[in-house]
């Protein structure tokens, strides 16, 4: 595959990337949610900071939220599959969204909130990598409010074959490369926003305080992986030992519930 370099699939490189680097955001933006790049006036990063102090810490999120023209967004990348997902990121749209107004001021005030969550493992059921989540009446099909948007985009699912008119893909292409072929694949499409990304991400390779910022975020990654998957084995375990517990209740003897639950 070649020489590796750092991935925008992690979330620190992801967010360090599009944090510092509005130009590309704005291009991102663009192409990932369909909107022409004349119309997107100003973006703010209203959390651009990256706590050096609490990256090791395992709950520590680095997601991007932003106001653009007048609507809150939050960009999430997410590499591992969770339980109750779907909901979690229902959770956060919700508090983006009631958080907007204090007590005693009008509805009309509120403004729309969109969610895009990139995600690097299978999420739904079906072969499009792309899921756009509103408020509908099943029935009717009539939308409630156009101030909810939740866009799951995942990388599994992203064609391998490069089309240089497809954006979105191209987009997501660069968020999971991490070797040198596949960036220069990506740089002879002449996105520009996607070359100066690929740029950044070079520039981020060879700096060694990033370097380290990225070793301790993929090592409280891969602790709290850890920790999970003990904590799985521990809950089988106590399972195995009731169930044991209740056929020898039963008047089964050990060579009997050897037999059954390890043969």
């Amino acid at each position: 595959m070649g020489e590796k370099f750092i991935s925008a699939k992690l979330d620190i490189v992801f967010k360090k990337l599009f944090a510092e680097n509005t130009d590309i955001l704005k291009e991102f933006l663009s192409d990932i949610l369909d909107i022409p790049i004349e119309k997107i006036n100003g973006i703010t990063v209203l959390n651009p900071d990256i706590l050096p102090e609490s990256i090791g810490e395992k709950s520590y999120r680095l997601d991007l939220l932003l106001d653009v023209d007048g609507k809150f967004i939050n960009i999430e990348m997410q590499v591992r599959s969770e339980k109750h997902f779907g909901d979690r990121v229902l959770v956060y749209w919700s508090k983006m969204y009631s958080k907007q107004l204090d007590s005693g001021e009008p509805y009309s005030k509120l403004r729309p909130c969109i969610v895009i969550t990139i995600v690097d493992f299978d999420l739904f059921d079906h072969e499009d990598y792309h899921s756009e989540f509103g408020v509908w009446d099943v029935e009717h099909e009539n939308k409630l409010s156009d101030k909810m948007a939740i866009h799951f985009f995942e990388l599994n699912k992203i064609p391998e074959d490069i089309e240089k008119n497809k954006r979105k893909e191209l987009w997501l292409r660069f968020i999971r490369a991490e070797s040198k072929e596949e960036f220069d694949m990506l740089e002879n499409t002449n996105v520009a926003g996607i070359q100066k990304g690929i740029q950044a991400v070079y520039k981020m390779s060879a700096d060694e305080r990033t370097r380290e910022l990225i070793r301790m975020r993929e090592k409280a990654l891969h602790d709290e992986a850890s920790l999970l998957e003990e904590a799985k084995e521990e809950g089988r375990a106590e399972e195995r030992n009731s169930i044991i517990a209740k056929m020898r209740d039963k008047g089964m003897t050990d060579e009997e519930i050897n037999s059954i639950l390890f043969s």
